[in-house]
């Protein structure tokens, strides 16, 4: 397993000599956003339990756990194996203020509030890519009995004990449902979310609370919970692979014309990704346990509309942005939920790539040969889009901002080097 520092400079840049094949074999690390509510809910239990396959390197996973140590929790961290239990969780009121720094943060509130306790939390963080509410948040500890104030320091809930209740969301929050799922699982009597989030990692945070001791269904946009007086924990669980990050390295191959194979993962949390992929001309499929994905051939073009799973995460968007590039002609990207996703695109322009982006929309008139350029990371996935342009520029390419690339992707530098990439850390 490759390890960097977890302390990022800000100064830190990625030098990328373009124009070069991938070609090789990709070992995924566990998913990120699978892995973030695994460890909040991992903390409701009296017993540790234990998670595996942890991107314990990512910057977002080690301030949560530094904030859930903080606040009493009893974490311990062993390689890419974390076990968690309750301990003395919230041993004070008030979040540290690093809690700002993380979207997952808001967890915070629904197993603050499964304990009857009170917190104060700052608001939270993430990627900047436009209007990402809380108030479903809010809706859903409320509807169970919370009490939550906002005012110009954060979030100030209250909790005298939870009592199940049905709830409909009016549109699928991912976090919003873990939150509500978490809170909900140590309440009286049952809880039922209408137009939940039921993507992967969500059925996996259902998947751990049942190995818990708590019920929990979870499918086709409805999660029930069943709350418990106690949950015992005492389990472990490994958390899944990032099909993100396999996403990323397949529109990687894609775009430099090279194949590549991703030991013990499949399609079946990616059918629409495939689908994308397979019609913008890059092959994918499965061979035992393996993926393999082959861009030799032409590039095609495609119209993407981002949906809630099973359809294109908003998250994807930028990726698919970059292998539209690849394809002579016209492709267009709308995205229906983050609309100021869109903010790579200027930084792609920067390769000498014709796209452009207004309202929810972008176009992308392919087959321009791109040259490098300096570009920032304006967000997470924005900063991968940049990374894969480098990949095909003729020239070196300069990525600043890599702290935001780095909070999703472990060693994405490392790993693009082993399938013949050239990267270097600057600075």
């Amino acid at each position: 397993m490759l390890k960097v520092d977890n302390k990022q400079k800000q100064s830190e840049k990625f030098v990328i000599k373009g124009n070069k094949k991938l070609f090789g074999e990709v070992q995924l690390s566990g998913a990120k956003n699978a892995a973030l509510p695994m460890i909040v809910a991992a903390c409701l239990g009296n017993e540790f339990t234990t998670l595996k396959n942890v991107p314990t390197s990512l910057r977002d996973v080690n301030i949560l756990i530094e904030i859930l140590s903080d606040l009493g929790a009893v974490v311990t961290v062993e390689g890419t194996k974390i076990s968690c239990k309750r301990g003395d969780f919230p041993n004070k009121k008030v979040a540290p203020q690093r809690a700002s720094e993380i979207r997952y943060s808001l967890l915070l509130l629904g197993l603050t509030a499964s304990f009857s306790e009170e917190i104060e939390l700052p608001l939270p963080g993430g990627c900047k890519i436009g209007d990402r509410k809380y108030d479903l948040h809010i809706l859903g500890m409320e509807k169970l009995g919370a009490k939550i104030e906002e005012n110009e320091r954060g979030l100030f809930l209250s909790s005298q004990g939870l009592i199940g209740n049905d709830i409909e969301f009016y549109l699928p929050t991912t976090s919003g449902t873990e939150n509500v799922m978490i809170a909900a699982a140590i309440s009286k009597g049952k809880t039922t979310l209408l137009n939940a989030n039921t993507r992967p990692e969500v059925i996996q945070l259902a998947d751990l609370l049942n190995e818990m001791g708590v019920k929990v269904t979870c499918n086709n946009r409805v999660v029930t919970v069943e709350g418990q007086d106690t949950i015992p924990g005492g389990v472990e669980v490994s958390v899944m692979p990032g099909w993100d990050e396999a996403v990323t390295y397949a529109v990687a191959a894609g775009v430099t014309g090279g194949e590549i194979c991703i030991p013990n993962f499949n399609t079946s949390f990616i059918k629409e990704d495939v689908r994308y992929l397979n019609l913008a001309g890059v092959q994918v499929f499965e061979w035992g346990t393996s993926l393999y994905v082959s861009g030799k051939g032409e590039k095609k073009t495609f119209d993407l509309f981002t949906a809630p799973y099973p359809g294109i995460n908003s998250d994807m968007q930028p990726l698919f942005a970059t292998l539209a590039l690849a394809a002579k002609g016209t492709s267009t990207i709308a995205d229906l939920r983050f609309t100021d996703r869109f903010q790579y695109v200027e930084e792609l322009k920067k390769f000498n790539a014709d796209i452009n982006s207004f309202g929810n929309t972008a176009i992308i008139n392919g087959g321009k040969a791109l040259k490098g350029a300096e570009v920032r990371a304006t967000d997470l996935r924005g900063g991968a889009a940049c990374v894969l342009a480098g990949l095909v520029a003729e020239g070196e390419t300069l990525v600043s901002n890599i702290s935001q690339i780095n909070r999703g992707y472990e060693n994405i530098d490392l790993k693009l080097n082993l399938l013949g990439a050239d990267i270097t850390l600057q600075g």
